[in-house]
C-alpha cells in the first residue's frame, strides 16, 4: 500500500511540474509571439478612440488611487467631461504624494502651484506680486482702462 502511495505522490509531482511548465512556455510564447502581435492589432483599432468615461475610469483604476481621492473629487459618473484632465491629475498626485518629493515633482511637471499664502484673519488670501510678475510689467498706459483694486461692491477704482 505503501508503495502505491509513493507512486501516487510522484505522478503529483510529476503532473504539477508538466503544469508549470506548459504555463511557462503559455507565458512565453505569449509575451515574445503572440502579444507583440495583438497589442499591435490594439493599437491600429484604438486609433480612433476619443475621451470616454470607460477610458476616464480605466486609467484611474490603473493608478490605484485611494479613499482620498473620492473625498476629492466625488463619483466619477457625475463628471463632466471638460474636468477629466483635473480627475487624471488628482489621480496622478495621489499616486506620487506618499512623499513630499514625489507630489512636488508632479506638481513641477503640471505647473501646478502648492505655494501656500497665509490667510489673514478676515478669511480672504492676500496675494502678492512680484514686480516682475507680468500683471505689472510694460507701460501704465496699458493698464489704464483696467482697475488694479476693487472695493468692496465690487466697483473698481484706480488707485
Amino acid at each position: 500500500m505503501r508503495e502505491i502511495r509513493g507512486h501516487v505522490t510522484d505522478i503529483d509531482r510529476h503532473v504539477e511540474e508538466a503544469l508549470r511548465a506548459k504555463q511557462q512556455l503559455d507565458a512565453e510564447r505569449w509575451r515574445t509571439e503572440l502579444r507583440p502581435r495583438v497589442l499591435r492589432l490594439f493599437a491600429a483599432r484604438a486609433r480612433t478612440l476619443t475621451w470616454s468615461r470607460a477610458l476616464l475610469k480605466l486609467v484611474v483604476e490603473e493608478l490605484y488611487p485611494d479613499d482620498l481621492f473620492a473625498e476629492l473629487v466625488g463619483r466619477l459618473d457625475r463628471i463632466p467631461r471638460r474636468q477629466w484632465p483635473y480627475v487624471i491629475a488628482i489621480a496622478v498626485a495621489l499616486r506620487h504624494s506618499w512623499r513630499r518629493d514625489g507630489l512636488t515633482r508632479i506638481a513641477r511637471r503640471l505647473r501646478v502651484s502648492l505655494a501656500t499664502s497665509p490667510v489673514p484673519h478676515g478669511g480672504s488670501t492676500v496675494h502678492r506680486f512680484r514686480p516682475s510678475h507680468g500683471r505689472f510689467s510694460g507701460s501704465p498706459r496699458s493698464r489704464q482702462g483696467s482697475p488694479l483694486r476693487s472695493d468692496p461692491a465690487g466697483r473698481g477704482s484706480r488707485p
